[in-house]
């Protein structure tokens, strides 16, 4: 049985699991180009002009970055490009990384904002605790601990992370079910299932793609 420590720290990874990505997820400001739409933006300035306001950008936002205490820590390159920045580096929390997000969008004339910072997450730390409960406790890794990782990491990947895939762990092997929208998607989540510690057997027949009318 799982000492009280894991338990908790399970339950509360679970409970971001559920309802983290609702807080992280702000609406993008009306009138700027949505995430997905920054990301496919050129990302070389259109006209001189452009390029002179796109320094203009670059500058105020990289001074804010520097002065702002919820940064501390974070290395964050900033570029722009017709009024689109974007962001690269690092932050230490998800947290640092939105507030980079917000004081981009709060410049005039920016048009849309790429997000490219990696942090981890709280669900991240909450996972990272969960393994540290379970080798305290001496045990092996649980259906739980895995069914936790493998969650957690379908939430992080960019190609599944807005999935609705059910997660199922009996005696180290995991079962895959609901719908994607696309092969790449459940071979992506075969895959990440597969590479999660403790895995022994993976199955997915019952994982769809999504028929297309």
């Amino acid at each position: 049985m799982m000492n009280s420590k894991l338990d908790k720290t399970l339950f509360a990874a679970a409970l971001i699991a559920t309802f983290g990505l609702a807080a992280c997820n702000k609406p993008v400001p009306e009138g700027q180009l949505s995430n997905s739409a920054a990301a496919e933006a050129p990302k070389d300035s259109a006209t001189l002009g452009a390029a002179i306001g796109d320094t203009g950008i670059t500058a105020k936002l990289k001074g804010r970055l520097a002065s702002d205490a919820r940064l501390e820590g974070a290395d964050i390159s900033v570029e722009t490009n017709n009024g689109v920045v974007t962001l690269s580096g690092t932050a230490k929390a998800s947290a640092a990384k939105a507030a980079a997000e917000e004081l981009a969008r709060n410049i005039e004339g920016v048009e849309g904002v790429d997000n490219k910072i990696a942090a981890p997450t709280a669900l991240d730390t909450f996972v990272s605790d969960a393994d540290k409960a379970a080798s305290t406790a001496g045990e092996a890794i649980t259906d739980t601990v895995i069914t936790t990782r493998l969650k957690a990491a379908l939430i992080a990947d960019e190609t599944t992370k807005g999935t609705a895939i059910n997660v199922t762990t009996n005696d180290g092997r995991v079962t895959l079910s609901g719908q994607v929208s696309s092969g790449a998607e459940r071979e992506k989540a075969i895959s990440i299932a597969t590479r999660t510690d403790g895995v022994k057997k993976v199955e997915a027949g019952d994982l769809k793609v999504a028929s297309r009318s």
